[in-house]
């Protein structure tokens, strides 16, 4: 393991089909310890291969029965469609602007890392402001 002795703990946040985890993993240096993720064809694919990652559904419901278990690195890429080009560009007005719910399990979480992934008109929507606010939140950690 090119002379590491840990392995650090992965928690996925939207996590599609498992892109993130299946390329951290592949350095031998990463496990998956839960993902997140709502929609049922995704689900089926990361049950296939993780079936022994805890899994949630919804990012609303995380933390709120019992709490979201330490990982080392928090990865996902909120969904697009409120500042991509090809959606209707509504912003924080569209309901599927979940920047604050990821930014909720980072705060909770803590964790040493995190790998935030998202469109390039994220950079240009509202004048930058929605970029601003993220760049803010995380400098608070």
């Amino acid at each position: 393991m090119d002379g590491r002795d840990t392995i650090l703990t992965i928690g996925s946040l939207f996590s599609g089909i498992g892109g993130f985890e299946l390329g951290l993993e592949r350095t031998n240096g990463f496990k998956t310890i839960w993902q997140c993720e709502i929609d049922p064809f995704c689900c089926k694919v990361l049950e296939k291969h993780w079936h022994d990652v805890k899994r949630l559904s919804d990012i609303k419901q995380m933390g709120i029965e019992e709490e979201i278990p330490y990982v080392d690195l928090i990865c996902g890429g909120f969904p697009c469609q409120p500042v991509s080009i090809a959606g209707l560009k509504k912003g924080v007005e569209d309901e599927r602007w979940l920047w604050p719910e990821f930014y909720r399990i980072i705060c909770e979480v803590r964790p040493r890392w995190i790998i935030i992934e998202n469109v390039r008109n994220l950079l240009s929507i509202e004048k930058g402001r929605l970029f601003k606010k993220i760049t803010e939140d995380l400098s608070k950690l």
